[in-house]
């Protein structure tokens, strides 16, 4: 049993990096020739509305990447798999076109630019691109090599389309239109792949389980789209203090911040569904897997930033073409992210496996307003520096807030 714990933990871990490996990599080499090819102002919008669709797409994902692993890995029949597929993809599909009209409608409301229309509006197809990831399902089954082969996938399909069509300026709102094209053809053979390999059917659902479904996850949507401000709304925040070009110098460093970022999430994620069956049949034994684990992410993560604190002025030149002052201290900072994110977690680990979603929308939403008040005013006082400060302390402030609100509900959880 040991030994069958260790090697999914082993093969979790190796996916999630593997995927995680692709996106840096496509990050390094994407990223250089969207910058000398549009420019820093417009690399900034570009980045900018790509952070407010993803925002909305928090919404379209509903929190079921928060709990649905956990009961499909549980579940013993084909029917429990199909009903909770098919509820979860339709309830994502209605949302997803809801907002994606609803954003249309209100865009002459909102004074932009043309430039600034089109690069909005083509982004809209991520919506539909993030209702239908299937990354929920291969959580779920343990099968973590399909997450990354189809990201593989869709960044190659990407990659080839930006190289083929995008070499000026005029051609930035292209980008996020590719981004969710590539995502959404690529997902939709995933499912069609997945509902063959499992015989499973499609169909649309009442109105009464859709309300269901919404009432269900109400909390951990409202903490994931919480959770998601306070990790990757800086570009909004930044956006209201400095101008288009600061905001891209400061989204340059940002792209290789946020992939750091991700890794308490990837090593979270690999441990999920272990610390789920642990927490069933031994808890001592789950206190000893997390405590090792903990100390061993704290230590990779603090390695990792040390590095890209080392090689942070050849990062910036790799990225750009050229030394950038500024993106060089915003990636310093960005690079002790994930050490001060990891410290939160055994507390994250323990909110889940629990299912303490008041816990849950209760701490992040603290922290959403904590980033708000502070990232404004340091954004205000010192621009993208301060912002960067912000969100360390942020960070620090959330692992506080969680030990604060777990011991405070532990009984009710028990």
């Amino acid at each position: 049993m040991l030994n069958e714990i260790k090697n999914i933990f082993v093969k979790n871990f190796f996916n999630l990096s593997l995927n995680q490996i692709l996106n840096v990599l496509f990050t390094l080499i994407i990223t250089p020739i969207l910058f000398k090819n549009l420019g820093s102002d417009q690399f900034g919008l570009i980045s900018l509305y790509l952070t407010i669709i993803m925002l909305l797409s928090i919404i379209i994902g509903y929190g079921y990447n928060l709990n649905s692993p956990q009961r499909l890995a549980s579940f013993k029949t084909k029917h429990q798999v199909q009903t909770l597929l098919v509820e979860i993809l339709s309830v994502r599909i209605i949302i997803s076109i809801i907002i994606l009209f609803f954003s249309i409608s209100i865009t002459p409301l909102l004074n932009l630019s043309i430039n600034q229309f089109y690069i909005f509006t083509f982004s809209l197809i991520i919506l539909l691109s993030e209702a239908i990831n299937p990354f929920f399902y291969y959580q779920g089954k343990d099968d973590l090599h399909g997450v990354a082969l189809s990201n593989f996938i869709f960044k190659l399909f990407y990659f080839i389309l930006i190289v083929s069509f995008v070499k000026l300026k005029s051609d930035a709102f292209l980008v996020n239109l590719f981004f969710g094209f590539s995502a959404l053809i690529v997902y939709a053979v995933c499912w069609i792949y997945i509902f063959r390999k499992e015989n499973l059917t499609w169909y649309w659902i009442s109105f009464k389980i859709f309300i269901n479904r919404i009432k269900e996850n109400i909390f951990f949507t409202l903490s994931s789209l919480a959770s998601y401000i306070s990790v990757s709304s800086s570009l909004i925040i930044l956006s209201f203090f400095v101008n288009n070009n600061e905001l891209g110098k400061y989204s340059l460093a940002q792209k290789i911040g946020f992939l750091l970022r991700m890794i308490p999430v990837l090593i979270t994620q690999s441990v999920l569904q272990i610390a789920s069956r642990k927490n069933s049949n031994d808890k001592k034994s789950l206190n000893k897997f997390l405590n090792k684990t903990y100390s061993l992410g704290l230590m990779f993560s603090l390695f990792i930033g040390l590095i890209i604190i080392i090689f942070s002025k050849w990062i910036i030149y790799y990225m750009s073409g050229e030394y950038i002052d500024y993106s060089q201290k915003i990636l310093i900072i960005l690079s002790l992210i994930p050490f001060f994110s990891m410290l939160n977690f055994k507390n994250m680990i323990v909110i889940l496996i629990k299912e303490m979603k008041e816990v849950l929308y209760i701490t992040t939403w603290y922290c959403v307003l904590f980033l708000l008040i502070i990232g404004s005013l340091l954004s205000y006082l010192f621009g993208g520096v301060g912002l960067s400060i912000s969100l360390i302390l942020t960070e620090i402030f959330n692992y506080f807030v969680c030990q604060f609100f777990i011991k405070k509900n532990e009984s009710k959880y028990a």
